[in-house]
Protein backbone atom coordinates (compact mmCIF):
# COMPACT_ATOMS: atom_id res chain seq x y z
CA UNK A 1 0.00 0.00 0.00
CA UNK A 2 1.09 3.84 -0.98
CA UNK A 3 0.14 6.15 1.06
CA UNK A 4 -0.91 9.43 -1.29
CA UNK A 5 0.29 13.47 0.17
CA UNK A 6 -2.71 15.44 0.58
CA UNK A 7 -3.39 17.34 -1.81
CA UNK A 8 -2.51 14.62 -4.23
CA UNK A 9 -0.88 15.73 -7.22
CA UNK A 10 -2.30 12.74 -9.40
CA UNK A 11 -6.17 12.95 -8.44
CA UNK A 12 -5.60 17.01 -9.30
CA UNK A 13 -4.75 16.18 -12.65
CA UNK A 14 -7.51 13.95 -12.90
CA UNK A 15 -10.60 14.48 -10.83
CA UNK A 16 -12.60 14.05 -12.88
CA UNK A 17 -11.98 11.11 -14.97
CA UNK A 18 -13.47 8.12 -13.35
CA UNK A 19 -11.38 5.44 -14.84
CA UNK A 20 -8.18 6.91 -14.12
CA UNK A 21 -9.24 7.58 -10.23
CA UNK A 22 -10.09 3.88 -9.69
CA UNK A 23 -7.03 2.70 -11.50
CA UNK A 24 -5.26 5.15 -8.89
CA UNK A 25 -7.21 2.96 -6.56
CA UNK A 26 -6.71 -0.47 -7.55
CA UNK A 27 -2.89 0.08 -7.85
CA UNK A 28 -2.69 0.33 -3.83
CA UNK A 29 -2.96 4.09 -3.59
CA UNK A 30 -4.46 4.77 0.04
CA UNK A 31 -5.43 8.26 -1.27
CA UNK A 32 -7.80 10.40 0.18
CA UNK A 33 -7.95 12.75 -2.37
CA UNK A 34 -9.49 9.81 -4.61
CA UNK A 35 -12.22 8.39 -2.53
CA UNK A 36 -13.46 12.45 -2.02
CA UNK A 37 -13.26 12.74 -6.22
CA UNK A 38 -14.90 9.78 -6.26
CA UNK A 39 -17.67 10.55 -3.96
CA UNK A 40 -18.65 13.36 -6.36
CA UNK A 41 -18.41 11.29 -9.22
CA UNK A 42 -20.96 8.49 -8.73
CA UNK A 43 -24.49 8.59 -8.50
CA UNK A 44 -25.38 6.17 -5.73
CA UNK A 45 -25.93 7.89 -3.05
CA UNK A 46 -24.76 4.27 -1.20
CA UNK A 47 -21.73 4.19 -3.70
CA UNK A 48 -21.58 8.23 -2.18
CA UNK A 49 -21.88 7.22 1.62
CA UNK A 50 -18.83 4.39 1.09
CA UNK A 51 -16.29 6.29 -0.81
CA UNK A 52 -16.84 9.12 2.07
CA UNK A 53 -16.19 6.50 4.76
CA UNK A 54 -12.90 5.61 3.27
CA UNK A 55 -11.76 8.82 3.21
CA UNK A 56 -12.78 9.52 6.30
CA UNK A 57 -10.90 6.65 7.85
CA UNK A 58 -7.74 7.85 6.04
CA UNK A 59 -8.40 11.50 7.09
CA UNK A 60 -9.79 11.17 10.41
CA UNK A 61 -9.02 14.74 11.61
CA UNK A 62 -10.41 15.96 8.68
CA UNK A 63 -13.39 17.88 10.50
CA UNK A 64 -15.35 18.43 7.48
CA UNK A 65 -14.60 15.39 5.41
CA UNK A 66 -16.37 13.99 8.81
CA UNK A 67 -19.61 16.02 8.39
CA UNK A 68 -20.03 15.32 4.70
CA UNK A 69 -19.76 11.24 5.59
CA UNK A 70 -22.60 11.64 8.43
CA UNK A 71 -24.46 13.63 5.96
CA UNK A 72 -23.93 11.21 3.28
CA UNK A 73 -24.63 8.43 6.17
CA UNK A 74 -28.04 10.43 6.70
CA UNK A 75 -29.21 10.56 3.21
CA UNK A 76 -28.84 7.02 2.80
CA UNK A 77 -30.69 6.30 6.21
CA UNK A 78 -32.37 9.06 7.62
CA UNK A 79 -33.39 7.72 10.64
CA UNK A 80 -29.25 6.95 11.54
CA UNK A 81 -29.35 7.97 15.21
CA UNK A 82 -25.49 8.24 15.53
CA UNK A 83 -25.20 9.75 12.55
CA UNK A 84 -27.62 12.76 13.68
CA UNK A 85 -25.95 12.47 17.17
CA UNK A 86 -22.64 12.78 16.04
CA UNK A 87 -23.41 15.90 13.36
CA UNK A 88 -25.13 17.79 16.58
CA UNK A 89 -21.90 17.43 18.39
CA UNK A 90 -19.40 18.84 15.82
CA UNK A 91 -21.72 21.44 15.04
CA UNK A 92 -22.09 22.10 18.65
CA UNK A 93 -18.59 22.52 19.33
CA UNK A 94 -18.20 24.69 16.50
CA UNK A 95 -20.53 27.08 17.80
CA UNK A 96 -19.02 27.03 21.19
CA UNK A 97 -15.26 27.86 19.51
CA UNK A 98 -16.89 30.97 18.13
CA UNK A 99 -17.33 32.27 21.89
CA UNK A 100 -14.01 34.31 22.84
CA UNK A 101 -13.47 33.22 26.00
CA UNK A 102 -10.53 30.59 26.99
CA UNK A 103 -12.59 28.70 28.79
CA UNK A 104 -13.92 27.17 25.37
CA UNK A 105 -10.39 26.53 23.85
CA UNK A 106 -8.39 23.79 24.72
CA UNK A 107 -4.49 25.02 24.55
CA UNK A 108 -2.27 24.10 21.32
CA UNK A 109 -1.43 20.26 21.29
CA UNK A 110 2.47 19.41 21.90
CA UNK A 111 3.62 18.41 18.18
CA UNK A 112 4.40 15.03 17.29
CA UNK A 113 8.05 14.41 16.32
CA UNK A 114 7.90 14.12 12.87
CA UNK A 115 5.90 17.25 12.84
CA UNK A 116 8.82 18.93 14.48
CA UNK A 117 11.50 17.19 12.50
CA UNK A 118 9.76 18.88 9.64
CA UNK A 119 9.58 21.87 11.01
CA UNK A 120 13.10 22.18 11.47
CA UNK A 121 14.27 21.25 8.63
CA UNK A 122 15.38 17.92 9.30
CA UNK A 123 13.15 15.75 7.09
CA UNK A 124 10.51 16.69 4.35
CA UNK A 125 6.70 15.66 4.56
CA UNK A 126 7.66 12.94 1.85
CA UNK A 127 10.50 11.61 3.47
CA UNK A 128 8.04 11.28 7.13
CA UNK A 129 5.45 9.61 4.93
CA UNK A 130 7.93 6.89 3.55
CA UNK A 131 8.87 6.26 7.21
CA UNK A 132 5.21 6.23 8.98
CA UNK A 133 4.79 3.50 6.37
CA UNK A 134 7.42 1.30 7.43
CA UNK A 135 6.38 2.30 10.95
CA UNK A 136 2.90 0.64 11.01
CA UNK A 137 4.22 -2.39 8.52
CA UNK A 138 6.67 -2.90 11.16
CA UNK A 139 6.87 -6.04 14.25
CA UNK A 140 6.25 -4.56 17.53
CA UNK A 141 8.22 -7.57 18.41
CA UNK A 142 11.04 -7.49 16.57
CA UNK A 143 12.14 -4.09 15.78
CA UNK A 144 12.16 -0.55 17.44
CA UNK A 145 9.21 1.30 15.55
CA UNK A 146 9.98 4.76 17.12
CA UNK A 147 10.07 7.58 14.34
CA UNK A 148 13.15 9.24 15.29
CA UNK A 149 14.95 5.31 15.54
CA UNK A 150 13.32 4.67 12.13
CA UNK A 151 14.76 7.61 10.51
CA UNK A 152 18.48 7.55 12.23
CA UNK A 153 18.79 3.89 10.99
CA UNK A 154 18.13 5.10 7.80
CA UNK A 155 20.65 7.73 7.58
CA UNK A 156 17.47 10.47 6.86
CA UNK A 157 18.81 12.41 10.19
CA UNK A 158 21.42 12.86 12.37
CA UNK A 159 21.44 12.50 16.22
CA UNK A 160 22.08 16.31 16.77
CA UNK A 161 18.61 17.00 14.60
CA UNK A 162 17.08 14.48 16.36
CA UNK A 163 17.86 15.22 20.21
CA UNK A 164 17.08 19.52 19.28
CA UNK A 165 13.86 17.76 18.20
CA UNK A 166 13.32 15.82 21.55
CA UNK A 167 13.93 18.64 23.51
CA UNK A 168 11.19 20.71 21.34
CA UNK A 169 8.80 18.01 21.53
CA UNK A 170 9.20 18.04 26.06
CA UNK A 171 9.36 21.96 26.24
CA UNK A 172 5.85 21.82 23.89
CA UNK A 173 4.38 18.80 26.25
CA UNK A 174 5.71 20.73 29.55
CA UNK A 175 3.90 24.42 28.53
CA UNK A 176 0.95 21.90 27.55
CA UNK A 177 0.79 20.29 30.57
CA UNK A 178 0.60 17.12 28.83
CA UNK A 179 3.69 15.70 30.19
CA UNK A 180 5.57 16.36 33.52
CA UNK A 181 9.19 18.31 32.88
CA UNK A 182 12.02 15.84 32.71
CA UNK A 183 15.41 16.04 34.25
CA UNK A 184 17.09 17.84 31.55
CA UNK A 185 15.21 20.32 31.23
CA UNK A 186 14.89 20.86 34.90
CA UNK A 187 18.77 20.98 35.04
CA UNK A 188 18.71 23.71 32.26
CA UNK A 189 16.02 25.61 34.19
CA UNK A 190 18.37 25.76 37.70
CA UNK A 191 21.22 26.07 35.66
CA UNK A 192 23.34 23.30 36.54
CA UNK A 193 23.79 22.99 32.61
CA UNK A 194 23.12 25.22 29.44
CA UNK A 195 20.68 24.25 26.96
CA UNK A 196 23.35 23.78 24.30
CA UNK A 197 24.98 21.08 26.51
CA UNK A 198 21.68 19.25 26.90
CA UNK A 199 21.59 19.49 23.40
CA UNK A 200 25.04 18.07 22.80
CA UNK A 201 24.73 15.13 25.94
CA UNK A 202 21.16 14.03 23.96
CA UNK A 203 23.34 13.87 21.09
CA UNK A 204 26.02 11.35 22.41
CA UNK A 205 23.19 9.54 24.00
CA UNK A 206 21.54 8.91 21.09
CA UNK A 207 24.54 8.31 19.16
CA UNK A 208 25.51 5.92 21.54
CA UNK A 209 22.41 4.03 21.52
CA UNK A 210 22.90 3.42 18.07
CA UNK A 211 26.26 1.47 19.19
CA UNK A 212 24.24 -0.64 21.56
CA UNK A 213 25.46 1.33 24.61
CA UNK A 214 23.04 2.61 27.08
CA UNK A 215 24.00 5.54 29.09
CA UNK A 216 21.53 7.65 31.77
CA UNK A 217 21.93 11.53 31.03
CA UNK A 218 23.70 11.59 34.41
CA UNK A 219 26.13 9.26 33.58
CA UNK A 220 26.79 10.91 30.02
CA UNK A 221 27.09 14.65 32.15
CA UNK A 222 29.87 12.84 34.80
CA UNK A 223 31.46 11.31 31.74
CA UNK A 224 31.28 14.61 29.51
CA UNK A 225 32.89 16.50 32.42
CA UNK A 226 29.68 18.78 32.38
CA UNK A 227 28.65 18.05 36.04
CA UNK A 228 30.06 15.89 39.24
CA UNK A 229 28.87 12.62 40.26
CA UNK A 230 27.64 14.33 43.44
CA UNK A 231 26.31 17.30 41.76
CA UNK A 232 24.40 15.08 39.26
CA UNK A 233 22.92 13.16 42.33
CA UNK A 234 21.81 15.93 44.10
CA UNK A 235 19.75 17.41 41.11
CA UNK A 236 18.06 14.25 40.64
CA UNK A 237 16.78 14.01 44.54
CA UNK A 238 16.14 18.28 44.11
CA UNK A 239 14.10 16.93 40.88
CA UNK A 240 12.32 13.91 42.18
CA UNK A 241 11.07 15.99 44.98
CA UNK A 242 9.22 18.76 43.08
CA UNK A 243 8.31 16.00 41.06
CA UNK A 244 6.38 14.12 43.43
CA UNK A 245 5.04 17.00 44.98
CA UNK A 246 2.78 18.07 41.88
CA UNK A 247 0.78 14.68 42.86
CA UNK A 248 0.16 15.89 46.05
CA UNK A 249 -1.20 19.37 45.61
Amino acid sequence: MKQCQVPCPFIALHSQDMASIRKHLLEGHQCRDAWVALSKLVQDARQRKDCLERASILAPDDEELQIAYLEARLAVDPADMFAQQRLNEIRTMRLLSDVKTPYFHEPPKPRLIGDILISIGAITEAELNEVLAEQRRGSLLVSDRRIGQLLLRRGMITPAKLAKALIIQQQERSRARTAPQVLGEYLVEKGYITAAQLEAVLTEQIRLDQQGKRYSLGQLLVRMHLMSKEAVEKAAREYEQIFWQQFNT
